[in-house]
C-alpha cells in the first residue's frame, strides 16, 4: 500500500508539473474590454488574461473609425510602477510601457484608452502587440488586416513621425530616425524604465524632412548606462511620440 501510495503521489506530481509548464508556455490572451462612459469621455479597457512577468509592452492599435480622437492612455493597477507613453501616427495609436520591475500576477484591464465620446463605439483593431519585446507568446483579437490598395506616397510626410530605432535590441550604438512635415522645434529625449530622463539627444529647430541621430547608450554626462529598457520621446510643438528600445550590453 505504501509503495502504491508513493507511486500515485509521484504520478500526480508529474501531472501537475506538466500542467504548470503548459500553462506557462500557453500564449497570453489580449483583447478589448467593454467600453464605458466616464465624465463625457469614452473609456475602452485593453485586457489580458495574465500580466505576470511583463517588463515592457508595445501596442499598435488601428483607429479604423473616422473621427476617433485619443485623449489619453493610462495604466491600471496591473501596471503599477510602469512608465506609459503614447502617440498617434495617422490612424494608428502607439502605446509603449516599461518598468524596472516585472508585473505581479493578475488579469483584467492593464491599460485604458480615453477617447472623445461621439455617441457610438469606436472600431478598434490590433496591428501588433508585443510583451517583453516579443519574449512572451501572445494572441490578440481583433486583428487589423491591411488593405492591398496602392497608395501614392508624397515626398514629404504630412505629419511628424518617429521611427523605430535600428538595430533593436542593440549593443553599442543604435540609430533613431524621424521625419518632419515642416520646420519646427524638436526635442528628442531618452527616458529609463522608471520614467527618469537620462539624456537629451536633440533640442533645436530643424528643417522639414528625414533626420537621423545615433545613440550609444550613455547619459547626458557620457556615462555608460546599464542594460535594460529605454524609451525615446520625440516632441514637436503639441505632438509627442514614443518608441521602446532595448540595450543589451
Amino acid at each position: 500500500m505504501r509503495v502504491s501510495h508513493v507511486v500515485w503521489s509521484l504520478a500526480l506530481c508529474c501531472v501537475l508539473w506538466s500542467l504548470q509548464v503548459r500553462a506557462q508556455d500557453a500564449p497570453r490572451q489580449v483583447q478589448f474590454g467593454v467600453g464605458r462612459i466616464e465624465e463625457d469621455v469614452r473609456v475602452v479597457p485593453v485586457e489580458i488574461d495574465q500580466v505576470e512577468g511583463v517588463l515592457a509592452l508595445d501596442l499598435d492599435i488601428v483607429l479604423s473609425s473616422e473621427g476617433v480622437r485619443v485623449l489619453d492612455v493610462r495604466g491600471t493597477d496591473l501596471l503599477d510602477g510602469f512608465f506609459v507613453l503614447h502617440n498617434v501616427v495617422e490612424d494608428t495609436l502607439k502605446v509603449a510601457a516599461a518598468s524596472a520591475r516585472a508585473a505581479s500576477a493578475g488579469s483584467g484591464a492593464f491599460v485604458e484608452l480615453v477617447l472623445e465620446d461621439v455617441g457610438t463605439d469606436p472600431e478598434l483593431r490590433f496591428l501588433q502587440v508585443l510583451l517583453n519585446d516579443d519574449g512572451i507568446p501572445i494572441e490578440y483579437e481583433p486583428r487589423y488586416e491591411p488593405s492591398t490598395a496602392v497608395v501614392e506616397v508624397s515626398a514629404l510626410p504630412n505629419a511628424s513621425h518617429l521611427r523605430q530605432n535600428f538595430p533593436n535590441p542593440f549593443n553599442g550604438e543604435t540609430v533613431l530616425a524621424f521625419s518632419l512635415a515642416e520646420p519646427t522645434h524638436v526635442e528628442l529625449v531618452v527616458y529609463n524604465a522608471a520614467g527618469q530622463r537620462v539624456c537629451t539627444l536633440v533640442r533645436k529647430s530643424l528643417a522639414a524632412g528625414l533626420h537621423r541621430v545615433s545613440w550609444n547608450a550613455t547619459d547626458g554626462r557620457g556615462r555608460k548606462l546599464a542594460s535594460g529598457r529605454y524609451i525615446a520621446s520625440l516632441e514637436t510643438g503639441n505632438d509627442r511620440q514614443a518608441i521602446g528600445m532595448v540595450f543589451v550590453e
